[in-house]
């Protein structure tokens, strides 16, 4: 009997403004200390998709978003280095209310615009994956993150 493959989902969300600037954050945690990332998080049980993405989005940067207003944009499988394997679902959006803040001090220290065909070195390398493959129109990647030392394979 096979073993059915079960995954964490991540639901992330490139708040997308007029001038096509996409929000990161500058993660404060130890793991990921200075690095760049796209809001959002992963999906709790019994949520929805639509709803983990609104949810984190609130959490993490306090603005509202109708889920008619979120699209999907790329469908990503990541393999990170130590053999985990995930699945992000990426949506983006140029309708909000409210005005992005650091909702969670804690674990943010800042909120970036950045261009996404040209991610910022401090990038987390799943981060620049996923811009690249949103800038590209790409609506699905296999990602594969690098050990220390080697290059992402995307």
């Amino acid at each position: 009997m096979t073993d059915h493959y079960k995954s964490i989902v991540d639901v992330l969300v490139l708040l997308h403004r007029q001038d096509g600037r996409v929000l990161l954050l500058r993660r404060a945690e130890p793991r990921y200390a200075g690095q760049l990332t796209i809001v959002g998080g992963h999906l709790d049980r019994d949520e929805w998709f639509e709803d983990g993405a609104r949810r984190e989005v609130r959490e993490e940067v306090g603005v509202h978003v109708e889920p008619e207003d979120l699209w999907l944009c790329c469908t990503a499988h990541l393999l990170s280095p130590d053999g985990e394997r995930r699945l992000a679902l990426l949506f983006t959006t140029q309708t909000w209310s409210g005005e992005p803040f650091n909702a969670e001090p804690d674990r943010h220290t800042e909120l970036v615009w950045a261009e996404p065909g040209e991610p910022p070195l401090d990038a987390h390398p799943f981060t620049a994956a996923l811009l690249e493959h949103f800038v590209a129109g790409s609506p699905r990647a296999n990602i594969r993150m690098p050990a220390a030392g080697e290059e992402s394979i995307t």
